[in-house]
């Protein structure tokens, strides 16, 4: 394995490029990879390694499927080991989405993903595969579980997360998605928060995963336009559905639905409509398991109301994704 990080070695494939004419995976991957390191970012990136094909088959014991932890539509994550280190080796399927528009999603998995690497709560990116006709990717491993599995589906054996660990996960999540509206060259947008791209570690450290579908918003603009490509029901902003249009606020919807169901464990949730709440509604439904604890029950309300605001259906009326991690933290505080 070698380190990745260097744009010379990158123009390097452009030449070799030049010399044949037929492009090797490899080539063609180290040139789309530049590209989208220029379009997004100057060039820039943190540094990352480069990975062979067959260390990372040998890692994972040929993609052995006792060694897979995630499928998530369009990729699977594999539990690996490289030098002693245990490693997450995200492999693309082949069949899915046209081959140009998968490039690019991919490509923008590694480079927005090593320039967010740096937060702690986003799973970091250690290097990539570019001889394989998909790259493949590999990050560190912080257990198999997610947010999907723990919370939603309840996969035995089952152990509750107590109110702190879920405010603490939500804190997490919003911190790692404000570093991503705020901290990097342009405002970007996730576009695909869900339960299932939230890996926990063994403490239940939450760590945000897949930046393939997340985009810029052109400076000088409000708004950017793309289709929304996956049909995540439930997390998808009604005005980013109808019209195509997102912006930040679209991420801070999907984030209030994950709030809804770190409250309230029901997957039906996600189908409710905020003119359907009350606060006495909203204590009914909270979690029993939470009920158990002796938790002043004005935090389920606060936590509850804010998750509302955030599933707004008109996006002047959601708040900022960095507000709403300053009122997560409020509400943690008030437990200490």
């Amino acid at each position: 394995m070698k380190w990745f990080g260097r744009q010379s070695k990158m123009n390097s494939c452009l030449k070799l490029k030049m010399k044949d004419k037929e492009e090797t995976p490899f080539m063609k991957n180290g040139r789309l990879l530049l590209e989208e390191r220029i379009a997004l970012f100057n060039g820039k990136c943190n540094p990352i390694r480069f990975f062979s094909a067959k260390e990372l088959s040998t890692a994972t014991n040929n993609y052995d499927e006792s060694q897979l932890f995630l499928h998530d539509g369009s990729f699977k994550f594999y539990k690996g080991c490289l030098e002693g280190r245990l490693v997450s080796v995200k492999k693309f399927d082949d069949h899915r989405h046209r081959p140009l528009t998968r490039y690019e999603d991919i490509f923008k998995d590694v480079v927005i993903g090593s320039n967010m690497s740096i937060h702690k709560n986003v799973l970091k990116l250690l290097g990539c595969c570019l001889e394989t006709q998909w790259p493949t990717l590999v990050f560190e491993y912080v257990g198999h579980k997610n947010l999907k599995e723990c919370i939603r589906y309840r996969i035995e054996p089952y152990q509750p997360i107590q109110w702190k660990g879920r405010l603490r996960i939500a804190m997490g999540i919003a911190n790692a998605v404000a570093y991503l509206h705020t901290a990097l060259s342009m405002p970007f947008v996730h576009r695909d928060i869900q339960l299932s791209h939230i890996m926990l570690d063994e403490n239940n450290v939450p760590k945000l995963i897949d930046f393939s579908l997340s985009l810029p918003i052109p400076e000088g603009q409000l708004h950017a336009t793309d289709g929304v490509v996956r049909s995540r029901i439930g997390f998808v902003a009604p005005d980013y559905f109808l019209t195509s249009n997102f912006t930040q606020k679209d991420d801070v919807y999907s984030f209030g639905k994950i709030l809804l169901v770190l409250l309230y464990n029901e997957a039906h949730i996600l189908f409710f409509e905020k003119a359907e709440y009350d606060e006495q509604r909203l204590i009914e439904i909270v979690d029993p398991e939470l009920l158990k604890e002796s938790v002043d029950q004005q935090q389920f309300l606060t936590f509850g109301n804010l998750a509302l605001s955030c599933i707004s259906n008109k996006r002047e009326d959601r708040p900022t994704i960095t507000d709403v991690a300053k009122q997560l933290r409020q509400i943690y505080d008030q437990c200490l």
